[in-house]
């Protein structure tokens, strides 16, 4: 009787399995560990490439910072700039006083018109006087509006006056000079200057 041992041989068949098995494992970890290789490269990449975009936009941020400050420092100097010159010309025409607008007046008079008074507070003029026709009156008025020397004008009063024998037209009108104006405008900045600083003070 011939026995024949298939112990030996399952246990050879299962060394083999688990064999397989291991080295299947070993593949799957090792495939495993590349990836991860590859996917960490890969991000790492991008990790790099994005911090160079950020440095990159630092940088230019940076720049742009010194452009705008220096861009600020340019506007205060003109600011400051402007502010002399405005100083300047208005010294200048304060100190030629409303004698040229005096000099004026008397070059837009028709002749059908003379004064009876003409006074100046501070750039303020109040004329009065006497006319033939209420034309000559307006014709004043519109040579006043189309110099460079008044604005606002503006007809207050007029009406009929006896000088003697004749019948005339008495008659008021005001205006501002333009020195008159700038000073007004003047004064309105350094009030609205005064108010801000106020504010501020108060915050």
């Amino acid at each position: 009787m011939i026995r024949i041992n298939l112990l030996a041989d399952r246990h050879a068949k299962d060394r083999l399995i688990i064999q397989q098995q291991l080295v299947l494992a070993s593949i799957i970890i090792l495939a495993t560990v590349v990836l991860c290789g590859f996917w960490w490269n890969w991000k790492r990449g991008d990790i790099a490439t994005m911090n160079e975009k950020i440095e990159s936009a630092n940088k230019e941020l940076n720049k742009q910072k010194d452009i705008r400050e220096k861009v600020k420092e340019m506007e205060a100097r003109e600011r400051r700039a402007k502010e002399v010159l405005e100083a300047i010309d208005y010294l200048k025409l304060e100190k030629r006083g409303p004698v040229p607008y005096f000099d004026n007046l008397n070059i837009l008079l028709p002749p059908e018109i003379w004064l009876t008074r003409l006074s100046d507070n501070n750039g303020s003029m109040q004329i009065k006087g006497y006319s033939f026709s209420n034309t000559a009156v307006a014709k004043l008025m519109k040579s006043m509006e189309e110099s460079e020397h008044f604005v606002n004008i503006e007809l207050k009063e007029i009406t009929k006056a006896k000088l003697g024998k004749e019948s005339l037209n008495m008659f008021t009108v005001s205006a501002m000079t333009t020195l008159g104006q700038k000073i007004a405008e003047r004064k309105a900045k350094e009030e609205a200057k005064k108010a801000a600083k106020k504010k501020k003070k108060k915050k």
